[in-house]
């Protein structure tokens, strides 16, 4: 199988996530639980439609996954990965609909991210070496319009990939 890959010359994953952080603040359109742990969340302008499905689509897609995450509301953790009420959590989740991202802070060192929101929501990110190797990626951040998909590990740090 073969990967079509448009990225534009020069361009790093640090580079692809330094434009998706000036583009800030960013509205979420759609804030998602996936299967076990994942999160995802639309922002951005909207988009055509996906051609095959007819979803909506938005400017950027962010999907959380192989890594521990808590949603805070204020100082109260509201959500974390290891819910199991897939009902509670899509309820939570949908209350960052129509919030906007307004900054993102990496932690170098110790490979955490905090995405912070409108409304007092904030989004921690850690890497979790009892569940996955520093080699998993914690998300993917995609970017309508483009074949490939910025990832991080905490072994790749920010890379790109079709």
């Amino acid at each position: 199988m073969t990967a079509i890959v448009n990225i534009r010359p020069g361009e790093t994953g640090e580079e692809r996530f330094n434009e998706f952080r000036e583009g800030q603040p960013l509205k979420i359109a759609r804030a998602r639980r996936g299967f076990g742990g994942f999160i995802t969340l639309d922002m951005g302008e909207p988009c055509e439609a996906d051609a095959v499905t007819g979803d909506a689509q938005w400017q950027w897609h962010l999907w959380i996954y192989s890594c521990d995450w808590d949603l805070y509301l204020d100082e109260a953790r509201i959500l974390w990965r290891r819910e199991s009420d897939t009902a509670r959590a899509g309820h939570i989740l949908s209350k960052l609909e129509g919030e906007s991202l307004t900054s993102i802070e990496h932690d170098e060192v110790d490979d955490c991210f905090v995405f912070t929101f409108t409304g007092g929501f904030r989004l921690h990110v850690d890497p979790d070496f009892y569940g996955y190797d520093a080699g998993d990626d914690l998300f993917m951040l995609f970017k309508h319009g483009e074949r490939d998909v910025l990832s991080y590990s905490p072994k790749r740090r920010f890379y790109k990939a079709a």
